[in-house]
């Protein structure tokens, strides 16, 4: 009886481990982590009836799809309700103008930039979209209220800045019309009192741009009446003066509605009951974002920074990815990283923003496909992170040399 239950025993040691073996075989390594997203911070200004909700509701909706440009942007479910809503009440004939931000009102969006990593959609980049009234800037903030100081501190530490000027004040302005150039002016000297003294890069945004058709058949020489009416304003010059050479400054016109929906009755604008909704140019103004920061940071460096952070980046491009990671604190120890941290927003670029800037600023070498068969299974997973990355960058970087080859006069330069 001792012997058949020491057999019994052998034998149940001998199945656990064929068992341990074959579960050991089998089993897949824990899948790597991808390299970090860098996110950037948005902030979006603009009075009240200015179309703040018309074009966050039109950027997501151009956006929130891959068509030809191969990404998309993707909001937490509560935030894509929300869109969806105003998207609703804006696409319908039938429907008011949805309500707007009003004073006090703070919103932020969180959009995902999404792109295929090995068959999977992956987030490769964050935006954080932080949309204030613009009356802020114009009022005397509420008694025991901390809005405006909040405003005016995510205007500082911004990576990038919207600022709204009503197509209507512009069309009223260009008329002559007393009252029209006035709000303009005030609201003009309000954003750019606040942004003179910021670092990030600056889109300002015409909405109404349809209610402007008139001016002229052709939408740059229509661009150009509007730039140099708003380079007739004080402030307005002033920024662009002192700011264009090492700032990126554009003027980008949206219509968030399309040029055959709406009306200008009075002053008034209302909804064509058979009109076509077609927005135009609505995603520019955030597809500009994360090339005009990178593009930013090369502006702030001297010739020798720009040499040194070159070669560092030619040399990353032959190391693995974690390696380059491991190596990026090294880096950003050194002087040029230290310059290079301190380039735009509030002046400081995370980690993953200097991996970004690190990592497209030289393309893969000839070598880049040996290379990538040499890697370890996670290194390739994090290498076609990298290079999806890049490529949903220079997607970002094509449209913006579609805008300003289509309308020159979008890129405002000083005198």
């Amino acid at each position: 009886m001792g012997v058949v239950a020491v057999l019994v025993v052998i034998a149940l040691c001998v199945l656990l481990v064929m068992k341990l073996r074959k579960k050991k075989r089998t089993r897949r390594p824990a899948p790597a982590a991808d390299p970090p997203v860098p996110r950037f911070r948005v902030v979006t200004v603009g009075l009240q009836g200015s179309g703040k909700t018309l074009l966050l509701t039109g950027i997501y909706r151009r956006l929130q799809a891959p068509a030809d440009r191969g990404f998309f942007l993707k909001v937490p479910y509560t935030q894509l309700i929300e869109l969806n809503r105003w998207y609703r009440a804006v696409a319908s004939s039938e429907d008011d103008w949805p309500s707007g931000t009003s004073r006090g009102e703070m919103r932020e969006f969180d959009f995902s930039v999404m792109t295929n990593v090995g068959g999977t959609p992956t987030t490769v980049l964050d935006i954080g979209y932080l949309e204030y009234p613009g009356e802020l800037l114009t009022d005397p903030d509420a008694p025991g209220s901390t809005l405006q100081q909040q405003l005016l501190g995510a205007v500082a530490n911004a990576d990038a800045l919207i600022a709204l000027i009503d197509g209507m004040q512009l069309l009223q302005a260009h008329r002559g019309d007393r009252r029209g150039l006035s709000i303009l002016q005030t609201t003009l000297d309000a954003m750019v009192h606040c942004m003179l003294t910021a670092r990030a890069p600056i889109v300002f945004v015409i909405t109404k741009w349809d209610l402007l058709d008139q001016l002229h058949a052709d939408e740059n020489t229509r661009l150009k009446i509007v730039r140099n009416l708003l380079m007739g304003v004080d402030g307005f010059r002033d920024l662009v003066n002192a700011h264009s050479e090492r700032r990126i400054v554009r003027l980008v016109p949206v219509t968030a509605v399309g040029h055959d929906f709406a009306v200008l009755d009075g002053s008034v604008i209302r909804k064509k009951p058979d009109g076509r909704f077609q927005p135009a140019n609505v995603e520019l103004a955030l597809s500009a974002v994360v090339p005009d920061i990178l593009h930013q940071v090369e502006l702030s460096l001297d010739a020798h920074t720009r040499q040194v952070i070159m070669a560092e980046a030619q040399r990353r491009t032959k190391m693995g990815p974690a390696e380059a990671l491991r190596t990026l604190s090294v880096f950003v120890a050194e002087r040029a990283g230290r310059i290079l941290a301190g380039a735009v927003g509030g002046g400081l670029i995370t980690h993953a923003g200097l991996t970004l800037l690190l990592e497209t600023r030289t393309p893969p070498g000839p070598e880049h496909a040996q290379r990538l068969a040499a890697l370890s299974e996670a290194d390739r997973r994090a290498e076609e992170f990298i290079l999806a990355r890049r490529r949903v960058v220079a997607s970002l970087q094509h449209q913006v040399a579609m805008l300003e080859t289509r309308l020159p006069a979008s890129r405002l330069r000083g005198d």
